[in-house]
């Protein structure tokens, strides 16, 4: 195997050899031969060199066009997707070291390209048997995949390969994918279709702040809320149903104290001590079970007006002067006196309520507790108690979870006051953070903005 440019000057030295000994045999003949035939012979020898520069000439670009044409064509059938024959290996170094690179490329594209159909097929199966729905939207508004999992009515089956414009896609999830396209971020809604709800969600995967598609997510949460509204109607039915006797039990309690006039550290005057304090505590349990059954209606709206926060945090602080008074506590409200906020005051009250009962609970006796309003519109309920360990942050709105029950029960707490609390924030859109108290303690910072 020889390189082309020693082919070249090989063909090129063969063929100046067979011009010198045929001119050599023609100034031979031009010696012997008649002076009026000299013009026919030197014509000959000029048609053998011109007809021999033409030869050899085509002759090596034949050598170098047929191995390119060659892999003119191998390199099309590479980029339609064909990897199949080989290409041969041409006599010329250069090309044959070109034919064995591409080669070797084709077999590692195919082998990359079987792996990635089969990569493919098993994400593509993964993704079709997924109990969530899943769809992806590309940068041109152009649904790229859709499982079976996802609910035909939000986007009709088959619907690969068509536009948001003309496939057949629910309205609110055809804007929240318009919306997040638009404004590159993520979007996240609860739809409602018929008897089915379901919980959307919009992704846009990126990759160095780029972003290249848009995946939606759909987790059909039907079973879970209708388990919740069946929990919530029985949490609502069982409070009203508990209320009556209670109530009851406490009027009958109260008679025979009064009737029977016990003395003062007696049996029976303890007995009866304990029931009063137990049903009231039952009263209290079952009334803000209440709170929450109609916090949690989706039927329920907050009421919103314009107020004072000084004067209405005062008036509702003063109800509960008597609570501070029996552990020796202080309130101090630092509220600028023209500030306006605008919310439901019925609600208001019972968050502030539930607030400084549940600072005055886990307080120490003598301690202060303070409402302090910033600018920004946060308010913030400071207290100098136990404080919240770490892990239980994210637990304490929970219904009935306790940081320390021996404490609550000792207290008298529900249990249900900070749920209350979060369910408020939550119809008022206000966002509520539980943060460390720096000098000990916690601070509940709602931001009302």
């Amino acid at each position: 195997m020889r390189s082309f440019f020693s082919t070249l000057l090989l063909s090129n030295w063969a063929f100046l050899l067979f011009l010198m000994i045929t001119a050599v045999g023609v100034l031979y003949l031009d010696s012997i031969i008649n002076p009026d035939l000299r013009i026919l012979l030197f014509s000959f020898y000029f048609m053998v060199a011109m007809f021999g520069s033409f030869y050899i000439s085509y002759s090596i670009a034949q050598i170098v066009i047929l191995p390119l044409k060659q892999v003119e064509k191998k390199t099309d059938e590479i980029n339609a997707g064909d990897f199949g024959t080989e290409l041969l290996t041409p006599e010329i170094r250069e090309l044959a070291k070109m034919t064995e690179s591409i080669n070797g490329m084709a077999k590692r594209l195919k082998t990359q390209f079987i792996d990635l159909t089969l990569e493919k097929e098993k994400f593509n199966t993964l993704l079709q048997n997924l109990k969530e729905g899943v769809f992806a939207v590309d940068l041109n508004r152009k649904i790229l995949f859709q499982n079976q999992s996802l609910h035909p009515s939000l986007i009709r089956p088959n619907s690969q390969s068509l536009s948001l414009d003309d496939a057949h896609i629910y309205p609110e999830v055809k804007f929240m994918v318009l919306e997040a396209i638009q404004e590159r971020i993520e979007k996240k809604s609860t739809i409602t279709i018929g008897n089915h709800f379901l919980n959307v969600h919009i992704y846009p995967l990126r990759s160095d702040d780029y972003v290249y598609i848009y995946l939606g997510v759909v987790l059909d949460i039907t079973e879970d809320k209708q388990n919740q509204i069946i929990r919530e109607q029985f949490f609502q039915n069982a409070s009203h149903e508990l209320k009556t006797p209670i109530t009851s039990i406490k009027g009958f309690a109260e008679t025979l104290e009064s009737k029977l006039g016990v003395k003062e550290g007696s049996q029976e005057k303890k007995f009866l001590d304990a029931i009063l304090r137990n049903t009231d505590r039952m009263i209290r349990i079952i009334e803000d079970m209440m709170t929450i059954s109609k916090l949690e209606n989706p039927s329920s709206l907050a009421v919103m007006e314009e107020f004072n926060l000084l004067d209405s945090t005062e008036n509702i602080c003063a109800s509960l002067i008597s609570i501070l008074n029996k552990k020796n506590q202080t309130l101090e409200i630092d509220i600028p006196k023209d500030v306006l906020i605008k919310a439901d005051i019925v609600l208001m009250e019972h968050l502030t309520i539930n607030l400084v009962s549940n600072a005055s609970n886990y307080s120490p006796d003598g301690k202060k507790i303070k409402i302090v309003y910033r600018q920004n519109k946060i308010l913030e309920f400071i207290d100098e108690g136990m404080g919240i360990p770490a892990q239980d942050v994210d637990r304490i709105f929970e219904r009935f979870y306790r940081v320390d029950s021996n404490r609550s029960r000792k207290e008298g707490g529900t249990g249900l006051g900070l749920s209350i609390v979060k369910h408020i924030c939550k119809l008022h859109d206000w966002d509520i953070q539980v943060l460390p108290n720096p000098t000990g303690g916690t601070i509940f910072r709602i931001s009302m903005e």
